[in-house]
């Protein structure tokens, strides 16, 4: 396997965890609208952009 799929795979599951952890904080904002879980909904949708960007440029 080249090393570019293998850092495509590690991306797409670092994607997929930020994705996740996105709905984690998402779902703790609705139950509990706070500045800190807000914060956190922020510190994770920009994660998922990042790794998102990282995505993009690695297939290029």
């Amino acid at each position: 396997m080249s090393p570019s799929i293998t850092s495509l795979d590690e991306i797409d599951l670092e994607v997929s965890v930020a994705f996740v952890a996105l709905g984690v904080a998402r779902g703790a904002f609705t139950r509990c609208p706070s500045g800190e879980n807000l914060r956190a909904v922020d510190d994770a949708e920009n994660a998922v952009n990042r790794l998102l960007d990282a995505r993009l440029a690695a297939q290029s």
